[in-house]
Order: C-alpha cells, then structure tokens, then sequence
C-alpha cells in the first residue's frame, strides 16, 4: 500500500506481477523513459512498476501518474515489485533468519529467498502465519510508522550499513528503540545477513493514521 501526494492510497504490494517480455522501446514509451532517467534502470522493474500501476491509473501510465507518487511512493513501489520478481525466481538462494520472541519464550527459524524483504515476507510470505500477530505493518512498507521495528544483532545489523533519515526518524517513534533497531520493511535478504537473527519487540507504537 502506498499513499500518493495527494494522500490516495495505491493498492499495489498485493497485485502479482507476470513479467515474460522486458524489452521497451523507451523512445516510445515516456514512462519507462522517465523511469530510467531517475535511476529505475532494470527492464523488468520498470514492467512490473507500470503493470502494477495499471489498477490504478488504467492501462496507459503516464509521466505525470509516476510523479503524483512521490519519491518515497516510488522507492515503496519498487521494492514491492522487486520482491514479486524475488519470489517468482526459482533459482534464488535460501537464507535463514532466526525469529526471537522473548515474551513468549519463542524461538524459530525462517526461511527466506535471497532479494526477499523481510516486512513482505511476514506479510505475504512464509512468515505471515508465524509472524503476522507480532508485526502489524501497517503502512505497507513506506517508512510512515514504526510498527515492524525489530531488534538485530550486533554483526547483521553493521553488514546492513546506516538507516536512512526517514527511517531514524519512524524508529526514533518505535517501542524501546535499540542501538541495533531496524524497520523490517528496510530489511533485504542478502547472503551476507544470512542465519541473522531477528528479536521481536514486546510492545509496538503504532501511530500511523
């Protein structure tokens, strides 16, 4: 789910994307065009990203239907859709992610995809039936509230490299904020994060509206 400049919200991290014929003549199409000229460069993502948007905008993007998006509207369009390409790869590899819930005494382990976020994947994914009590998500991943904070440890959380503003900011709101705090729609499965684990909060702050 993403909300607009305008404060609509776009139904589009649900919406499965079939991606067979990536080429683009971007001459002829302006909205792929504009997509590659703002960094969107990957054939298949820029597919995925306007198919996505068809539901909402009709079967013709245009230019100015990408920019009502914004730019963190975009970055959460694009990471929805690169998690929908992960998942539909058969060949990627599988990592392990070790779940703590100690308010519960609880303790598993999780299977990923590597490319797969980890927000999605307790949404959408394996961990929904585990996880989704713990982790509410609730702005679908834009970075606007604070409700999949978790805790990693000391060596994953270095690997992963620094926050960005906005997401200090939302972790600056969570429930007992750690040193090692991260939101989990930040979180991408790499090789390098691979047996990380993953402790869930006690509590959550949610404010998002």
């Amino acid at each position: 789910m993403i909300r607009n400049l305008y404060g609509k919200v776009l139904r589009v991290t649900s919406r499965r994307v079939h991606v067979r014929d990536f080429s683009v003549d971007k001459r002829n199409d302006p909205a792929a065009h504009y997509l590659n000229s703002i960094g969107y460069t990957d054939p298949a993502l820029q597919k995925g990203m306007t198919d996505a948007l068809k539901g909402v905008f009709g079967q013709t993007i245009t230019v100015d239907n990408i920019k009502s998006l914004g730019e963190q509207g975009l970055e959460a369009l694009s990471n929805s859709v690169r998690d929908q390409l992960v998942l539909q790869d058969p060949t990627a590899s599988l990592c392990t992610v070790h779940i703590k819930v100690p308010h519960h005494n609880f303790t598993f382990d999780l299977k990923m995809k590597e490319g797969e976020n980890f927000m999605r994947c307790i949404t959408e994914g394996v961990g929904k039936e585990v996880l989704g009590e713990y982790l509410e998500c609730a702005c679908g991943g834009n970075m606007s509230c604070s409700t999949c904070h978790v805790i990693l440890d000391e060596e994953s959380y270095s690997k992963l490299g620094r926050p960005c503003q906005a997401e200090r900011d939302m972790l600056d709101l969570a429930f007992e904020p750690t040193r090692t705090s991260r939101l989990g729609c930040q979180i991408i499965m790499t090789r390098d994060i691979d047996g990380m684990t993953v402790t869930i909060p006690s509590g959550v702050n949610n404010m998002w509206t």
